[in-house]
Parts: structure tokens; sequence; C-alpha cells
């Protein structure tokens, strides 16, 4: 369910600066395009990636690039799964439960279950910015045999 897609893409080194690369992307084909489609909105014009420099490549050399892409099912479930569930689960505590003085029933609801979604949109965000920098992956350039055609780097 929360699997991991390897997407390979074709490029020309267009700059070499230092330790980043210009990477001008080729035209990628529907069956690569199926499972990012992030160049959507880029309709004629080229796409540039900036990748970490490999030793060996130089302007003008073709290469492959590689990246992940993780499931959304995840992030759906932190997102709008997660606080769903902590709101009911507030509201459940409030009505059952008498704190903080209030003697309405009514009022106890509605401020345990407001203080369990904003609990739940927190942790979310704290999960998120630590999953983060752990599970980042950028985009890097991958060996392969430089006598092969285009063709042959997608199979």
């Amino acid at each position: 369910m929360f699997k991991q897609t390897q997407v390979k893409e074709a490029g020309i080194i267009k700059r070499i600066n230092g330790n980043r690369t210009t990477i001008e992307l080729l035209k990628q084909t529907a069956e690569n395009c199926k499972s990012c489609s992030g160049c959507a909105e880029v309709k004629g014009s080229s796409q540039y990636l900036e990748v970490e420099t490999v030793p060996g490549t130089k302007e003008g050399q073709l290469v492959v690039t590689q990246k992940t892409i993780h499931s959304p099912y995840k992030s759906i479930i932190l997102v709008f799964v997660f606080p769903l569930i902590s709101l009911l689960v507030g509201s459940y505590v409030g009505q059952n439960y008498n704190f903080f003085g209030i003697t309405s029933k009514d009022i106890r609801i509605i401020v345990c279950g407001f203080i369990f979604f904003i609990s739940s949109l927190v942790i979310a965000a704290i999960y998120d910015k630590m999953s983060k920098s752990k599970t980042t992956t950028p985009q890097k350039i991958i060996p392969y045999n430089l006598h092969n055609s285009y063709d042959t780097i997608f199979k």
C-alpha cells in the first residue's frame, strides 16, 4: 500500500558548475509519465533539472536520472483521516468525562473535539517534518553504458 516507485528520466547535460549539474530532460513517453505527471504544466518548453555532479560526466553527455516517488496514501491518511478520528475521539472524551470545570456537556464536546483536532494537526506537521528529512531522496544521475540508445535506457 505504501510502496515506492523508481522513475528514470533521460536527459542531456547542459552545464556543469562545481558540484551542481544542469540537465535538460528529454521528452518522456506516456509510460514514464503515468506515475509522476510532474511536468503536466510544461507544454512546449524544455524542462531542466539540477542534480549533484557525478565524476566523469561532461557537457553534452546523455545521462539517466533516477528519483523515488513515494505513495500518496500515507499523506492522505495523515492529513484527512487522522484529524477526523481525533475530532471524534475528542468529542467522545468531552461527552463522557467532566473536566476543565465545564458543566455543559455540549460545550465540553466542542472544546475537547477542537483540542484533539488541533493537536492531531500539530502532530501531523511534526511527523511530516521529521519524515521528510529522513526519506527525501534527491534525483540523481545513475550510471549506465554510454553506448546504449535512448530506447534501451527505459527497458
